[in-house]
């Protein structure tokens, strides 16, 4: 039986490529459609002034991919055999038109079967419609959402299924040969990496002054952060440095196996709720102890001894401080951190899940 697969963009939408598309190899996409909306230019191509991105957007991303999906949708409603679809996140990002909503409407209905997948707060968000929302709901088979927020906002769904986002890059470490090199420059340096996109930049924006006090309070050693991002980290610091690095899938993978702690601070909304902590799931995968703010999945990342819960701002600095000071302490976590990893985040196992479901 053939699925379809609707998506935004496989290699910059962070939600299509780590809850589906990196489980998909060549062996198995001849029993698939990938349906992608967003090409590769609307990414990449990015102007300084916001209306010329706002022209951006209609033409590289609005107009071809609404017709993208209707003609998808078009194609599918012709089909007389059997077969499966499977949503990320949604089908008409915010709004969708009256040919929109007949089209999804008769291709989820005669599905054989519907699976609806998202792991943020698509609702308060309102990056889904209404209508978009409550047709999935009513005929999805099987929900997966990626923590327990998210659960409580299909709920109508007698069937939901909570599946954590997580990396097959992280599969195959050797996390002993990695912290000989970590513990080799550990005397000398200590790096924090922090991996986001530009709209969580101001989360760490928030305590960067807690951070430069670390630097200050950990003598003859250089305390490194490394932002890896779409945008630029544009702040002043007395004793920590700043690095500054271009995110790319491959290169943010590099990177965290070279750091030493991971760091996610976030504030508590009903969008950062929803959040799945993947960052710090990230960096558990390699073997990195994390520093992680007190809320909503964070938690889950820091269960095992492998990492501080922060509370208040002013935490930040004495956490960096009490893992960055002892090398051994810092192994202790380091070790813990993978473990947790391979227990609850491991890619094999959700990719052994997902594809006996889809395929």
């Amino acid at each position: 039986m053939r699925t379809y697969i609707f998506v935004r963009n496989k290699k910059y939408r962070p939600s299509t490529y780590y809850r589906i598309y990196q489980y998909i190899d060549e062996s198995i996409k001849v029993n698939c459609k990938i349906i992608e909306y967003e090409s590769n230019l609307f990414y990449e191509v990015k102007a300084k002034n916001r209306i010329i991105n706002l022209i951006y957007l209609i033409l590289f991303s609005f107009i071809p991919g609404y017709f993208r999906r209707i003609i998808a949708l078009l194609k599918i409603s012709t089909v007389n055999a059997p077969y499966k679809v499977f949503v990320q996140r949604e089908c008409f990002p915010r709004t969708i038109t009256p040919l929109g909503k007949l089209l999804l409407g008769r291709t989820i209905r005669r599905a054989d079967k519907v699976y609806w997948d998202f792991d943020d707060n698509i609702f308060d968000a309102k990056e889904i419609s209404k209508f978009e929302g409550k047709l999935l709901n009513k005929y999805a088979d099987l929900v997966i959402v990626g923590n327990h927020f998210l659960e409580s906002k299909v709920k109508e769904n007698k069937n939901i299924l909570v599946l954590n986002t997580t990396d097959k890059m992280m599969e195959n470490i050797h996390l002993e040969n990695i912290n000989e090199e970590r513990k080799r420059k550990f005397n000398d340096e200590l790096i924090l990496v922090w991996v986001g996109t530009k709209s969580n930049l101001i989360f760490l924006e928030q305590i960067i002054i807690e951070l430069d006090k670390a630097a200050m309070k950990i003598p003859n050693k250089k305390v490194i952060l490394r932002v890896i991002s779409d945008r630029e980290l544009g702040v002043k610091t007395k004793y920590l440095i700043v690095d500054n690095i271009k995110w790319s899938r491959s290169l943010a993978f590099s990177e965290m196996l070279k750091s030493h702690i991971g760091i996610m601070p976030l504030s508590e909304n009903k969008l950062t709720l929803g959040k799945c902590a993947f960052k710090a799931v990230q960096a558990i995968g390699c073997g990195l102890p994390v520093i992680v703010s007190n809320v909503g999945m964070n938690k889950d990342v820091v269960t095992k001894r492998n990492g501080i819960l922060i509370n208040t701002k002013t935490e930040w600095a004495d956490a960096i401080v009490s893992l960055g000071s002892e090398v051994d302490i810092w192994e202790g976590y380091s070790i813990r951190s993978r473990e947790l990893w391979l227990e609850n985040f491991n890619s094999k196992k959700i990719q052994k899940y997902i594809l006996n479901k889809l395929f």
